[in-house]
């Protein structure tokens, strides 16, 4: 199926063939459950459950990992799937679900139609992300422009954002990338995005050190 077509491609067949991810998704529910001892191990995690400053995270991923660390750290939290979630509570931190998880499949973003639909940034939790932004920063973590709908969010938040006054830190963004070559600091640079780099060689610590440096 690879010779024929993306990753997103083969999911939309998928979702054609069985109408629908159910099969995926019990799948993905059945072989992503880590023990309590393995989330609490997590450097990455255990980091930013630590950031008390960052009421905000958004992730893409489907899973509950981000919630299982907050509360075993015992930091107040709630997920945002939909527009319901979308109400503020003090001292609780928001765990936004971009493209949906388990508990709202149909608002999850798998297939090549679902990013298509994504892209045109009109929906709720888009209009929510373009209210974040506003004199705020974004830390980006694991993404790059290989992504199917990064490097569009990044060129529509430097579009969008150009005119309006600075963030507090002077820029819009910021991006962890290992071992960063010549051609993806210019692309990032091309968009006001920060690079922080990161030594490949042993990119969970450099990460986790990375946010015990600005939580510090």
């Amino acid at each position: 199926l690879r010779a024929r077509g993306t990753d997103l491609q083969i999911l939309e067949y998928f979702k054609s063939q069985f109408s629908g991810h159910t099969r995926l998704t019990n799948w993905l529910l059945l072989n992503m459950n880590p023990p309590d001892d393995a989330i609490l191990k997590s450097l990455i995690h255990s980091e930013l459950a630590q950031m008390h400053k960052c009421k905000i995270v958004y992730t893409t991923n489907f899973d509950n990992f981000l919630e299982r660390s907050f509360e075993l750290n015992g930091r107040k939290h709630k997920a945002v799937a939909i527009e319901g979630h979308m109400r503020s509570e003090q001292d609780t931190t928001e765990i936004i679900k971009f493209h949906g998880d388990w508990n709202h499949p149909d608002r999850m973003v798998l297939t090549e139609s679902d990013y298509e639909r994504r892209m045109a940034f009109q929906e709720p939790m888009d209009l929510r992300l373009w209210s974040d932004l506003l004199n705020r920063s974004i830390l980006f973590l694991g993404y790059s422009f290989r992504d199917p709908n990064v490097a569009y969010l990044f060129r529509q938040v430097k579009e969008r954002f150009a005119t309006l006054p600075n963030t507090n830190s002077g820029r819009r963004a910021y991006i962890v990338v290992q071992d960063p070559s010549h051609f993806e600091r210019r692309l990032f640079q091309e968009r006001n995005i920060e690079v922080i780099p990161i030594d490949g060689r042993g990119r969970t610590r450099a990460v986790a050190d990375v946010l015990n440096e600005i939580r510090s």
